[in-house]
Parts: C-alpha cells; structure tokens; sequence
C-alpha cells in the first residue's frame, strides 16, 4: 500500500500500553510534480482523520480505548519547502483532534 491509495491504510499498530495507535503512510512519491504529490498526500491524511474521527479502528482494536493518535508518514525522497509547511498546518489542526503528525524521511 502506498500513500497514492486513499482509501486503505498503510500500516496500523498501537502501543504496548494500548493509549496510543498508530497509523503509518508510506510516501514514495518523487517531486517533480509537486502540486499534485501534495494533492494526493492532503487526501490520503483526509481519509486517515476520517478513519480516527469515524472510529473504524474499532473493527480491530474493539477492546482498546485510545488517548491519542499518530499520524507517521515515511517519505521516500524527502521533502520540499511546501510540503513542510503544508505539513505544519495540518499538524496544528490535527492537535485539535487529539492526532499527533510524525515525519520519517528514509
């Protein structure tokens, strides 16, 4: 799965006190068309916030009650001056909803 398929998540996983899961984005997009990369990134973090405020995670962790929220996405091939700030603005509006944005650049 990769971060162009908006509609499933990559990777899942909660923490070893079950207060925090995790949802991973595997970024591999290169940057030579950077409007639409950050068209494709905004809708596949969409669908993941749509996935934590719909509560979907419960199907598969029905017994946990989480406190918190990690969005980690892994960019291939780094990133640009546009995309950190894009990245900076969703951060501070995914806080209102208890979801902490993780960056890893591989």
């Amino acid at each position: 799965m990769s971060v162009v398929e908006s509609n499933k998540i990559d990777a899942m996983g909660k923490s070893k006190e079950k207060k925090e899961l995790s949802l991973l984005i595997a970024d591999h997009l290169e940057w030579e068309n950077e409007y639409e990369h950050l068209v494709i990134l905004q809708d596949k973090i969409n669908s993941y916030l749509a996935f934590i405020e719909s509560k979907q995670y419960e199907s598969t962790y029905p017994q946990d009650n989480f406190e918190s929220f990690v969005i980690e996405i892994h960019f291939q091939h780094g990133m640009t001056d546009n995309c950190l700030k894009f990245l900076e603005t969703v951060a501070n509006q995914a806080e209102e909803l208890n979801v902490i944005i993780k960056v890893e650049m591989e």
